[in-house]
């Protein structure tokens, strides 16, 4: 039987995709908006 041999091609492409930065910049600036709006309400909730 002939051993089987994983193709070696080029890996030129870095570690991180092209579309990976600015993918997690959109979920961090989400969820800073998400935790700016739940201060908001929180602050504003205990005057009466």
């Amino acid at each position: 039987m002939a051993k089987f041999k994983p193709p070696k091609g080029k890996r030129d492409r870095k570690g991180v995709p092209q579309g990976a930065l600015p993918c997690v910049v959109f979920i961090i600036g989400g969820i800073l908006l998400v935790m700016l709006f739940l201060f908001l309400v929180l602050k504003n909730s205990g005057q009466s």
